[in-house]
């Protein structure tokens, strides 16, 4: 096992992968989708380590559930004109079929992209190969390191409530706007931040 994957300069992988995906969207090949998704397989099974690809297990569990949705989805609602509405014909698998493996094939980007790239990484290559202006890239590092403490911020919101005896669900309105107050003065104090070091139009 090697990680090969990991090594490769993040700006270029992501330039690669993202002119890849874009082109991918204008064919409507099952035999392609399916080549690419078997390509990116090979390739992550070939470049990364091995908590790489439980990493990757855990993610496509959750995957393969919606991929299952999405062909139903095309197999029961993508006859044609003359088939009875919910009936699954040929041509309605074929659309099924045909639009599970577009979901695959960009999935195994998006995997073989993110599991083999660190953010920060990918933002400096990007302000040094190709050529990010530098107050995007501080705010693009601003916002990734902010995305663990929404996450700590939701866990209080929710143990907050729990604790006063107050039912909250995972999308109570009143748990995401508590944490979306504190992260609105996250939001603001990192602004003076970054003004303060001159990051600003003038």
């Amino acid at each position: 096992m090697s990680n090969f994957l990991h090594r490769i300069n993040p700006f270029y992988k992501f330039v690669v992968v993202a002119g890849l995906a874009t082109g991918l969207t204008f064919v409507h090949s099952f035999v392609i989708n399916m080549w690419i998704f078997a390509i990116t397989v090979f390739l992550f099974l070939l470049g990364t380590k091995l908590d790489t690809w439980w990493r990757a297990v855990k993610i496509s569990i959750p995957l393969i559930l919606v991929g299952f949705s999405i062909f139903m989805s095309g197999a029961i609602w993508g006859g044609d004109e003359t088939a009875r509405f919910g009936t699954v014909t040929v041509s309605s698998a074929q659309s099924g079929l045909n639009m599970l493996s577009r979901f695959f094939s960009f999935t195994g980007f998006g995997l073989l992209l993110s599991l083999t790239t660190d953010s920060f990484d990918l933002v400096k290559a990007m302000q040094k190969n190709g050529k990010l202006p530098r107050k995007f890239a501080y705010g693009m590092m601003a916002a990734i390191n902010m995305i663990p403490l929404m996450i700590s911020e939701y866990r209080n919101a929710r143990l907050a409530f729990a604790v006063r005896g107050a039912s909250a669900g995972p999308l109570s309105p009143k748990v995401l706007f508590a944490m979306l107050v504190n992260c609105f003065r996250w939001s603001e104090m990192l602004a003076t931040a970054m003004h303060s070091r001159g990051f600003h139009e003038d």
